[in-house]
């Protein structure tokens, strides 16, 4: 294994002094950005991260890929902590839900935030997303077939998996397939209209409570038995191998007969195609492009139906999931999942594997390579893009003055000398806020004015020379808190009065 393109790439700053070696940076970003991202090692394990990704089920698989995990490690600018595989197993592991597992009793972001993004913790799901794709597609092409034999089966095949994603009988009745099943099964007619369906979704709730139904295997076999019944009657089904009793035979070798379906030869074919597409990147542009993934990956969300509008689909594809305005939220349940699963958009929760969770990924550790190349040219160059990025989430003092980097940018911007990170915690914090007002940071026009003064006290202060060995300023990305985190803690949680 060979990762060695993390920030050696060559980033040029001119000459000069600090202040005007960050504004040529800023100058040129766009085109030395592309220097990182184009190195030849970078792109290697860029290529490497995509295709293996989307394969990662478990912490296990992570961290038994050196490379990939190494990858991510960088990512998250957890470089220093590659070798603490102990206590990064324990990070992935966290369910950030509750406070008090370990990620989340970590003063450090960068802990949390490795732990959010693969969620193993907060998650029930212990597949791969391309297994997850390719075992969602079987279950619908087996679930269709039946229904092809048997369609009463199909219905209610559907209706039991789908309905426990719903919320009421409003949302039930506002699915057109899973509404005929709910209407048969209650003798409803077609409502006609809204007021109508909103009538018949307080019939139902009346005769069968929606939160009981969902956690009762009574009221499910009930809603069941009576669909089955009104269905036969209306079909003159009066043999003796009723639909309700052709279900219960289903049911019983339900997973034998789902392994005999996917081995058909089409299926495999299917899966194998679907598997090999989605672990090489495949995205949003390759569904739209390719007719034969389309149609597995929609049949897997339960799109089938809109696999050949493209253009709808390219609307929801270009949707942000996490915005409740946009086109695939507004258009459903079953559009906001794909989405979620492929929309390069997703500012929202992403999908461990998917394609945008890949892009964040790489964006990530494209990023970190690029702070690290321009630290190799001037250490405060890549204090002041650390800062920058770190701005917009900083929320008090106190986490400033937990993170080293943050708090060498703050301390050197304002004069201050470094034995000043030695004084009482409330006395920095009372220090800084005398000299700027925190909520500032959101403004990135204080921001860049903030930086701009710390790479001018850079120089002042005689720490512009570089190539003179190991730097100290290095040891400020390693993620130790300079101050004890129990007295941080503390120190956040105690009341304060004003000053």
């Amino acid at each position: 294994m060979s990762i060695t393109g993390y920030g050696a790439a060559t980033i040029t700053a001119g000459y000069g002094s600090t202040l005007s070696q960050w504004q040529v940076l800023n100058s040129t970003l766009d085109r030395q950005m592309g220097l990182v991202r184009n190195d030849q090692q970078n792109k290697a394990d860029a290529d490497y991260a995509r295709k293996k990704l989307p394969t990662v089920a478990s912490v296990d698989d992570l961290m038994a890929d050196r490379r990939l995990y190494t990858y991510v490690m960088r990512a998250f600018g957890l470089e220093d902590q590659v070798n603490s595989q102990a206590l990064i197993r324990k990070v992935l592991q966290s369910d950030l839900s509750d406070s008090r597992s370990y990620a989340s009793r970590l003063n450090d972001t960068r802990f949390k935030q490795l732990a959010a993004a693969f969620n193993f913790g907060g998650s029930t799901v212990k597949s791969s997303f391309v297994s997850q794709i390719s075992d969602a597609y079987v279950t619908k092409a087996f679930e269709a077939d039946v229904g092809q034999k048997n369609e009463a089966l199909g219905m209610m095949l559907d209706f039991t998996r789908r309905v426990t994603g719903k919320a009421d009988w409003d949302a039930v009745l506002a699915d057109e397939k899973l509404a005929k099943v709910a209407r048969t099964a209650f003798g409803l007619p077609e409502p006609y209209g809204p007021a109508d369906v909103k009538a018949q979704a307080a019939t139902l709730e009346k005769a069968m409570p929606f939160g009981k139904y969902k956690g009762n295997d009574v009221d499910q076999g009930r809603l069941r038995d009576a669909f089955f019944t009104a269905w036969d009657t209306a079909k003159g089904n009066t043999g003796a191998l009723s639909s309700a009793n052709q279900y219960t035979m289903l049911m019983r070798s339900y997973d034998q007969q789902k392994r005999a379906f996917a081995a058909r030869w089409q299926v495999r074919s299917d899966v194998s195609y679907v598997q090999q597409k989605l672990s090489a990147g495949a995205g949003a542009d390759e569904l739209l492009k390719d007719a034969k993934l389309r149609g597995i990956v929609l049949a897997a969300f339960d799109l089938g139906d809109r696999a050949a509008d493209t253009k709808y689909l390219r609307q929801v594809l270009e949707s942000n999931p996490s915005d409740s305005n946009s086109f695939a939220v507004k258009a459903g349940a079953k559009e906001t999942a794909l989405a979620v699963s492929f929309s390069l958009h997703n500012t929202g929760t992403m999908r461990r594997g998917s394609p945008p969770f890949i892009k964040d990924i790489v964006s990530r550790y494209e990023r970190m390579s690029f702070e690290v190349s321009a630290g190799n040219t001037n250490e405060a160059l890549r204090l002041g893009l650390y800062f920058e990025r770190k701005a917009g989430s900083i929320s008090n003092w106190y986490s400033v003055l937990a993170d080293k980097a943050l708090s060498q940018v703050v301390r050197t911007a304002f004069g201050l000398p470094e034995e000043v990170a030695r004084a009482d915690i409330d006395r920095q914090v009372g220090m800084l806020e005398k000299r700027l007002d925190i909520k500032k940071l959101k403004d990135p026009t204080e921001v860049k004015r903030l930086v701009e003064k710390f790479m001018m006290m850079w120089d002042v202060q005689g720490k512009g020379a570089v190539g003179t060995g190991t730097s100290p300023v290095l040891q400020l990305f390693s993620g130790r808190s300079m101050i004890n985190a129990d007295t941080l803690m503390a120190a956040v949680t105690l009341p304060r009065g004003r000053r």
